[in-house]
């Protein structure tokens, strides 16, 4: 093998975490006025030829001073032997023997496994280790009993029963959701104090030590707020979905481990997704689509895996699914550019990745069924189908924004509000019919939180809106209301409703502005709650009447 040239101590330091345990790099320190380091120069270049599991690297101390000194360079020639990232010999001098028997002593013939993970790989691998076994949880029998006792699953399975008697698995996986999101499980950016009833500061929370108790609970971790009243306040980040039914709060990893034990005992195949970006959320496998949906309980949103790219303004790079028996890689399904992703995985080399994601499912599959090994191959080869889309993922259609989920600040520090400031603002143009039959008609429904439009029926408030300020739909469990607001922390806020028609703008002869537009700004209110003081379309949660009707009829 040629003899490289390391320049620079980056480039040095990725050559040895690189390596696999058995390649040994012999490091030549030389300077170009050095007479003993050109007479073994040409012994070196042989020995390279010789040791073909070994990397020779040649380091000019004079141009790549760093490295030099990060091994304390002091003459010349200087010959480090290194093996699994550290010095096992250094040789000074042109001594050709001497070189040739130091490396003979650490020198390995046999290539380790190529697809093994170096150490500096091994670290960043670790972190998907623990959830091969909290995923298991959810087929608990005891833990499943207790999910079930605590969901009204004849409601959800009749709402999502149609009128043959034949039941919509996503239907009822929308309303499982929806009940989840709205009813059951809260957010928490900081613990409410027990002893005085006011939340602590946002922000504010320190590392702490969990107790035996929180420990047996999953708790690997605690934070610390202190209350303006003096109190010492935990919040334990648990793990365990059974406590998870009893604390109801927690973000987005609570919620989705909460909502995944509750997935599982409305028989639903469920997969924990986890994300190293630092989100996590559920997939579904849904009969009907014979394919794995993506649900999100925090935000409420299913089958919308471009989210996190196109609302929120994520760059994913590795995105693993942990199922009870299984455990795969479906970073494809969640983004956008599969070029630009691909340049974004290098923590792990893809044959390391794909070796000990390998393992990690042999071991979650270990005791499965001859019969269920099948049926999971079988997903597998139609979901790795789905995944084979060279470069940019075409537009699915759907409507994306910022995150929704956890304080404004708290999302504007993750950078998770999403780009909707930057993009192009909406305008309601009329369509062709509509033109033809001199007659537009909009109507919203809150509650369902969908417009219809003619014989069409859209979803999403912010489909035909434009906002300034961020806005949400809110809704409240208790007083069984929803309308849209802005958001906590927002001062002000507007929404608008501008119409076009065909390429100019509407104009109407009884309008003295030259577009129609319909504002509402978001004003005012005091207190903890004053962002809720000021509503738009406040409708029972059941109401199937609409609370915005706009027809316009033209001359």
């Amino acid at each position: 093998m040629p003899v490289h040239l390391s320049r620079n101590l980056t480039d040095f330091q990725s050559k040895i975490g690189s390596a696999d345990r058995n390649r040994l790099f012999v490091v030549d320190f030389y300077a170009d006025w050095c007479g003993p380091c050109r007479f073994i120069a040409p012994i070196v270049e042989q020995f390279s030829s010789r040791f073909t599991n070994a990397t020779f690297l040649k380091v000019n101390v004079d141009n790549s001073p760093d490295i030099s000194r990060q091994y304390g360079i002091r003459a010349m020639p200087t010959f480090v032997l290194i093996k699994e990232g550290r010095e096992m010999e250094r040789i000074q001098g042109a001594n050709p023997q001497a070189l040739e028997l130091a490396i003979s002593r650490h020198y390995s013939s046999a290539p380790a496994n190529p697809n093994a993970a170096t150490d500096r790989e091994k670290r960043f691998l670790q972190q998907f280790v623990p959830y091969v076994d909290r995923v298991k949880l959810y087929s608990d029998i005891v833990y499943k009993t207790l999910a079930i006792s605590l969901i009204p699953a004849d409601d959800l399975r009749q709402q999502a029963t149609d009128e043959h008697g034949v039941l919509n698995r996503f239907q009822l996986a929308k309303g499982l959701l929806d009940w989840f999101k709205n009813e059951f499980f809260s957010w928490c950016d900081s613990p409410v104090c027990e002893s005085c009833g006011y939340q602590t500061m946002k922000g504010a929370g320190l590392k702490g030590t969990p107790t035996i108790e929180e420990r047996e609970s999953g708790a690997d971790r605690v934070e610390i707020y202190n209350c303006s009243c003096g109190q010492e306040v935990r919040f334990p980040r648990y793990n365990d979905p059974a406590k998870l039914l009893e604390t109801r709060k927690g973000r987005c990893g609570e919620w989705a481990n909460c909502f995944g034990l509750m997935a599982s005992a409305m028989d639903f195949d469920v997969r924990f997704i986890y994300d190293v970006t630092d989100h996590v959320w559920i997939e579904l496998w849904i009969p009907e689509f014979d394919n794995w949906v993506h649900c999100d309980p925090c935000e409420n949103a299913i089958d919308k895996p471009l989210l996190y790219e196109k609302g929120w303004g994520k760059n994913l790079s590795y995105v693993i699914a942990f199922g009870t028996d299984h455990v795969y890689d479906v970073t494809w399904r969640y983004v956008v550019d599969t070029r630009k992703t691909l340049k974004l995985r290098n923590k792990v080399r893809e044959s390391a990745l794909s070796n000990f994601l390998s393992k990690l499912n042999s071991r979650a599959g270990a005791d499965i069924t001859p019969t269920r090994a099948k049926e999971l191959r079988r997903r597998r080869v139609r979901e790795l189908v789905e995944f084979l889309v060279v470069g940019e993922r075409r537009d699915d259609g759907n409507i994306y924004g910022g995150r929704v989920s956890g304080d404004k600040e708290w999302r504007m520090a993750r950078q998770e509000l999403g780009c909707s400031s930057s993009q192009e603002p909406t305008v309601i143009t009329l369509n062709q019919e509509e033109i033809s039959n001199k007659k537009f008609s909009l109507e919203y429904n809150c509650a369902q939180d969908c417009y219809t439009r003619g014989s069409e029926t859209i979803k999403g408030w912010a489909t035909y809106a434009n906002r300034k300020g961020s806005i949400q739909r809110k809704q409240e469990s208790d007083w069984k209301m929803t309308y849209l607001c802005r958001d906590e922390n927002e001062k002000e806020a507007e929404v608008c409703y501008p119409l076009r028609k065909g390429s100019t703008e509407l104009v109407l002869d009884d309008v003295p502005a030259a577009v129609l537009k319909i504002n509402v700004t978001f004003s005012g209110g005091t207190g903890n709650n004053a962002f809720q003081h000021a509503q738009l379309f406040r409708t029972p949660s059941d109401s199937p009447e609409s609370q915005m009707k706009i027809d316009i009829e033209l001359a």
